[in-house]
C-alpha cells in the first residue's frame, strides 16, 4: 500500500500503487478529485472508469480512508 492512506492527499504514483492502475487511470482519478474538490465517499471514487467494487473493498481493507475536508495533494509549482 502507498505511504499515504488518505485518497484526497495521494499523488498519482501513490494512487497507481494503491489502486494497481495505470498512470492514465491515476490521472483520471486525480482529475475527478479536482472536479469534486476532493472525494467525500467511496461511491464517488467508484464512479471513475476502471475502479471496481473489488478495488474499493481492497482499499478499505488495506486501511485507505476518505478524509472529508482534507486538502488534496498539489505538487509544488516551480517559478
Amino acid at each position: 500500500m502507498a505511504e499515504i492512506d488518505d485518497i484526497n492527499k495521494a499523488n498519482a504514483a501513490e494512487l497507481q500503487q494503491a489502486f494497481q492502475v495505470s498512470e492514465e487511470c491515476a490521472q483520471t482519478i486525480l482529475a475527478r478529485r479536482e472536479e469534486l474538490g476532493g472525494f467525500s465517499s467511496w461511491e464517488e471514487i467508484q464512479q471513475v472508469t476502471g475502479i471496481s467494487d473489488a478495488t474499493i473493498e481492497s482499499l478499505k481493507d488495506g486501511g485507505f480512508r476518505i478524509r472529508v475536508g482534507s486538502t488534496p495533494y498539489r505538487p509544488a509549482k516551480h517559478a
